[in-house]
């Protein structure tokens, strides 16, 4: 299958992009909404925009989304992977994780994802292999 989408280094440039991404799909996941505190997230945000490890998710000459990945010798880590209202349910997020699934084969390395237990994406990422590691709560890690 042809890779669908292309990714550029995020800078700190990005903030504006990127934050109303997370605040949008990641906000209406907290349970009780009395545990979102803005600014907090906001950091959350900025020092991941700070790091190597974001990029911004292209598809067709569009910014679509925005990943955050942690890499280590033993594990390959999906931070954050969001993609624009507007453009999810396309194939951009499963062309990524499908092709970050073979790097980790390739480098011999797990990979994981984080995501909120609320988050109707475990579906999606259970119908790509991935499964819940036993022990993780509000914050779900999944592996390849």
């Amino acid at each position: 299958m042809p890779q669908s989408f292309d990714l550029r280094p995020a800078t700190k440039a990005d903030f504006e992009f990127c934050w109303p991404i997370y605040h949008d799909a990641v906000r209406p996941l907290m349970e009780p909404p009395t545990d979102w505190h803005e600014p907090d997230h906001r950091r959350i945000v900025e020092r991941a925009l700070a790091d190597t490890g974001s990029s911004i998710l292209r598809s067709q000459e569009t910014d679509a989304g925005w990943l955050y990945v942690t890499e280590n010798s033993q594990v390959i880590n999906v931070k954050q992977l969001l993609v624009v209202p507007y453009l999810r349910n396309r194939g951009i997020g499963t062309g990524f994780l499908e092709w970050m699934k073979g790097r980790a084969d390739r480098k011999h390395k797990d990979l994981t994802v984080e995501l909120m237990a609320t988050s109707a994406a475990s579906r999606l990422l259970e119908r790509l292999g991935f499964r819940i590691v036993p022990g993780t709560g509000r914050i779900l890690v999944m592996r390849y």
